[in-house]
């Protein structure tokens, strides 16, 4: 099933919204991945190393090929399939609401229960603030039960 992500970038390097209430990861700390899954979106906070990678390939200027499977996620022909990343609840809720959804917004976050410079990679069922957004090219994806 093909899902839009509308994906946006802050005016200004270092602005974002907060992500919100959310139920923390436990253990997430420290590994490189944690989950933050809230009433409307899911996050993902990534080593750095991981993020600034990442970044590129999904919130660059060019669209990226992604899909996302029942236990892996293919990016740009790379497959990435670990467990206890792609076994996780989190994981679980980002596939529920790219499949619940028609329109998926991806951006950046923060929240100020986490290290200074933190960026959380959100996925949410509403648009970021347009005040410290600008809209990009949207993604479509492809989003396999």
């Amino acid at each position: 099933m093909d899902r839009i992500v509308r994906r946006y970038s802050a005016y200004f390097p270092r602005w974002c919204q907060a992500f919100g209430d959310h139920q923390p990861d436990p253990g997430g700390e420290g590994r490189a991945v944690e989950w933050l899954v809230g009433s409307e979106s899911v996050g993902v906070i990534l080593l750095p190393e991981v993020r600034h990678r990442l970044m590129r390939e999904l919130l660059a200027e060019r669209k990226p090929d992604i899909e996302f499977r029942p236990q892996s996620i293919r990016l740009n022909g790379r497959e990435f399939s670990e467990a206890g990343v792609l076994r996780h609840a989190g994981y679980a809720a980002l596939r529920e609401l790219l499949l619940s959804r028609e329109e998926v917004h991806m951006f950046l976050s923060y929240h100020l229960i986490y290290p200074s410079g933190t960026r959380i990679l959100t996925a949410s069922s509403r648009p970021p603030l347009p005040l410290l957004y600008k809209e990009m090219a949207a993604l479509q994806i492809a989003v396999y039960e």
